[in-house]
């Protein structure tokens, strides 16, 4: 994120410093307190963040020109589990409570195939995907929520996707309430018509990235979710 956060502050004409938040918890308050003045976040965050203060989404991360992502239930390959549905009495591996590829997604997934939270024989949050990729190789849970990307990462040491979800709201550049409404403007067209150096940026945080206009309403997808989840006691 460097080369990135040196191309805004280019744009900007002023310096601006790179903070690497230690939770999901702690990006949130940081963005909506006004301690960060731009957020790289996902889609759960941003609504959470949106709901306690006045952030905007400026524009959302593509990837081979596509807006979107998507979560995966994955098991070992070997795994006797064949269906979503086969996960009723296992145990699962979540991401961070509130990421919404390995731990959001993959719960509505569960739901929708008859198998509430209750109904496993345990589950637990590990935070990084890393870990739910690693704890399920291992043996410690029979299935795990990650994002498809990275799941696929681990198909060649022993990982097979169960499922996956449908497409899920970009991660995406989140304005804080200080940053003003000419910065604003200045940072989405940086980000939505980069120059070389901000193609340079783009290419650091992944091949084929780029940014894309998205606004609050492309959001309500999340919403819905979330609220599913709670209405099913998840």
């Amino acid at each position: 994120f460097r080369p990135l956060t040196l191309y805004l502050a280019g744009v900007l004409g002023r310096p601006l410093r790179l903070v690497i938040a230690s939770t999901y918890d702690e990006q949130i308050a940081m963005i909506t307190d006004g301690r960060a003045q731009l957020a790289y976040m996902g889609p759960t965050p941003y609504v959470r963040a949106r709901e306690r203060g006045r952030v905007e989404i400026l524009a959302g991360e593509a990837e081979g020109g596509q807006a979107f992502y998507q979560s995966a239930i994955v098991v070992r390959a070997n795994s006797p589990v064949q269906r979503v549905s086969d996960l009723k009495g296992r145990r699962m591996a979540f991401g961070a409570e509130i990421s919404m590829s390995s731990s959001v997604a993959p719960k509505l997934m569960l739901v929708q195939a008859g198998v509430p939270l209750a109904s496993l024989a345990g589950y637990r949050h590990l935070d990084r995907h890393e870990r739910v990729a690693l704890a399920v190789l291992h043996g410690d849970f029979d299935a795990g929520g990650l994002r498809l990307d990275i799941a696929r990462t681990y198909l060649d040491r022993g990982l097979r996707i169960l499922a996956t979800s449908p497409p899920l709201p970009p991660h995406g550049i989140v304005a804080g309430p200080t940053l003003s409404a000419a910065a604003r403007q200045q940072v989405r067209l940086a980000l939505l018509h980069p120059d070389e150096t901000g193609l340079a940026a783009m290419r650091a945080l992944g091949e084929g990235i780029s940014f894309v206009p998205v606004d609050d309403g492309h959001y309500d997808t999340v919403r819905r979710m979330l609220k599913r989840l709670e209405a099913a006691g998840a």
